[in-house]
């Protein structure tokens, strides 16, 4: 079993353009290309995706492997996911070849088994760079491809960074770096999720209603923490519906949710220890930059600022250990 470790970003066409160069300054240990063609299943009752698993076969290079990814945390564009490869002979899923303890002690292998079917498929080429920042490896990969269920069908265009070996702060490190030129957007979404929404098996993002105390616990940093990352994660939802393309979509309403996260993210660190000004200071900025629109949102939200700040509250919450 590996753990994966990584931020994923969803990029812009100018970004893509930029990205050799800006890697040109790194020490590169490997960089390759490859064409991935992959296939997730399910049952029809979706058994794995109610317990946020995700079953995929890949086949690179005539080479097959099965994977499942179980449910791990996410915070921010930040995801752990505990995961586990199996080489197969036939494009065929078999669970019985996984672990037997990773699974619910009321899970049905040979029951899941006999009725999977494959769902949806994400076909990529992807383009890799191993770096190496100090004494830690980061695995850079970016994918340009395609999400399709059917006839329905969405593009991919995402970075992930892959922790590799070392510190994670070497991982953020890099992310800060790139996020530099703009262009990147912290993603709280996997492409096994894009899919299951593409497939209609799962919702898009739906507005949802925040509410919080105008006076919570004071200083009280078990209870603050976990307000923090509840405001990161309304904010990012609702960021999702105000960059849908919908045109018969209203956007202010998505807009004051994103407005209602930011202020309970403000509210909560204003009330932790004062470890972290330069957020507030960034936070109140952005909060400026909603009210008065100085700039379109599609362009705040790729923006190099945003990004960062974003980025920041993400290994905040992660070196407090919040979930």
């Amino acid at each position: 079993m590996n753990t994966e470790i990584e931020l994923k970003f969803l990029v812009s066409p100018e970004f893509v353009g930029l990205l050799p160069t800006l890697l040109a300054g790194y020490n590169v240990n490997h960089q390759d290309q490859k064409t991935l063609a992959n296939t997730y299943f399910d049952t029809p009752d979706l058994a794995l995706g109610r317990m946020k698993a995700g079953l995929r076969i890949r086949c690179q290079n005539g080479r097959l492997e099965q994977t499942i990814k179980l449910a791990g945390s996410q915070v921010g564009g930040l995801h752990q996911r505990p995961e586990y490869n199996i080489d197969l002979t036939v494009a065929e899923p078999d669970l019985s070849l996984f672990p037997a303890e990773i699974w619910p002690i009321d899970f049905s292998v040979s029951q899941v088994q006999a009725q999977l079917r494959p769902l949806f498929s994400t076909d990529f080429v992807r383009e890799r760079w191993l770096i190496r920042l100090n004494d830690t490896e980061i695995e850079l990969a970016l994918d340009q491809g395609e999400v399709r269920s059917g006839l329905q069908q969405e593009a991919i265009q995402e970075l992930e960074l892959e922790l590799v070996s070392g510190e994670v702060a070497g991982l953020f490190a890099l992310a800060e770096q790139l996020l530099s030129q703009g262009g990147l957007r912290l993603s709280d979404v996997s492409k096994a999720e894009r899919g299951y929404r593409l497939a209609g098996l799962a919702a898009g993002p739906q507005l949802q209603a925040l509410t919080f105390s105008s006076e919570p616990p004071a200083h009280d940093k078990p209870a603050l923490l976990p307000m923090l990352a509840q405001g990161v994660a309304h904010w990012q939802h609702h960021e999702q519906g105000v960059l849908m393309e919908d045109a018969a979509l209203e956007k202010e309403p998505w807009l004051a949710q994103v407005r209602i996260g930011i202020d309970l993210v403000a509210q909560s660190l204003a009330l932790l220890p004062k470890d972290a000004p330069d957020l507030l200071q960034e936070l109140a900025w952005l909060q400026a930059q909603l009210r008065e629109a100085q700039v379109p949102v599609n362009e705040l939200f790729y923006g190099a600022r945003y990004g960062r700040l974003l980025l920041q509250l993400t290994r905040y919450l992660y070196e407090q250990g919040a979930q």
